[in-house]
């Protein structure tokens, strides 16, 4: 199928009106796969669906586990994967309390991993053998919206509140988020003839001002890609997304890993230092803030090196170097509890 003729399928997708019931395949025992976390479920013609069922669908070991186990192994038994479930939020992120908790208590290998068994997922998703679809709806931010960021294609319902949010309690994207958009940045770059440094700050910015969608046609916008559907529906496009799956997967090749990125380095990482300081003496950003500017500008520039090209593996270990650095300060530390006991951002 050549490409017009699958957006054009893909896009008639949009008028359906889909929907799985995931009890009843569950009470018929189409069950792939199971944990604490999350299951997978046979949806019949050859689809898997990953349902999560954490508090608030919040990614963890056990969700990642699942993904990683999906990708890999259930691309055997499955023709394609559908991320989706009928809970209150598609994904909320991560479990902060716990995070914090975990930080405190000083298990920094246990961070470490849990940061590398989520990129270890999300690339999964990525270089799946076969195609997985998301079906963001109501809330898909932090580790949701990276969840989708490394989708094949994503069914998004109008009314979808996509973004990376990690900022806002004074950490990074570290499932791969901030990488990502760095690369979409610079692709549009080589698309479009924009200058690459001029995209990177708008990703920059996106990410430090814990950037969210209002609805799908902004998430879209923001955080997709411009082939990725929004459907009008306030629920779970998960059936929608299923039927997309099945079209897909009609002529599917899989992904690579990226080693082409570039890296501009320490001459753009200047330029980021200058518009930082300037945001300081005006007073519009704090020195917490600051901090968190850096790293994601670290980030984006590839790090304190000349300019070259680099793998998204370069990119996911600047994320979680940055992700645990920030958490080990006192200041994201008071952010994260501020905000589990007040249900809004501390600005220190």
């Amino acid at each position: 199928m050549n490409g017009k003729a699958l957006n054009i399928n893909l896009s008639n997708l949009a008028q359906n009106k889909i929907a799985i019931d995931l009890e009843k395949i569950k009470s018929a025992g189409k069950i792939y796969l199971e944990n604490n976390g999350a299951t997978i479920l046979d949806a019949g013609d050859g689809i898997g669906i990953i349902e999560f069922h954490t508090k608030a669908n919040a990614l963890n070991d056990e969700i990642s586990e699942i993904i990683v186990n999906g990708c890999e192994k259930g691309s055997k038994e499955f023709r394609g994967l559908v991320i989706g479930n009928t809970g209150k939020h598609f994904s909320a992120g991560a479990n902060l309390a716990l995070i914090l908790e975990t930080a405190r208590s000083g298990k920094w290998k246990a961070l470490e991993n849990t940061i590398l068994n989520l990129q270890h997922a999300t690339m999964s998703l990525k270089l799946s053998p076969v195609p997985v679809v998301a079906a963001p709806f109501s809330s898909a931010l932090g580790g949701g919206c990276e969840v989708c960021l490394h989708s094949a294609f994503v069914v998004a319902s109008s009314e979808t509140h996509m973004g990376l949010v990690e900022a806002g309690v004074g950490l990074i994207p570290a499932g791969g988020g901030t990488k990502e958009l760095t690369i979409r940045a610079f692709d549009k770059a080589d698309k479009t003839g924009l200058p690459r440094e001029q995209l990177l700050m708008q990703v920059a910015e996106n990410i430090l001002k814990a950037k969210v969608s209002h609805n799908g046609e902004e998430a879209k916008n923001i955080f997709l890609n411009e082939n990725d559907l929004v459907v009008s529906t306030p629920v779970s496009p998960t059936g929608i997304a299923k039927m997309a799956v099945m079209i897909i997967s009609e002529d599917y090749t899989a992904k690579k890993m990226r080693n082409d990125i570039p890296i501009l380095g320490r001459n753009a990482f200047a330029a980021f230092e200058e518009k930082i300081k300037s945001a300081i003496d005006s007073k519009t950003m704090t020195a917490h803030d600051a901090v968190i500017a850096g790293h994601i500008a670290y980030i984006v520039c590839g790090g304190d090196h000349a300019e070259a090209f680099s793998s998204e593996q370069h990119f996911l270990d600047l994320e979680r170097q940055a992700f645990l650095s920030l958490l080990g300060t006192t200041q994201t530390q008071e952010r994260i509890a501020y905000l589990l006991a007040n249900n809004k951002p501390l600005h220190n």
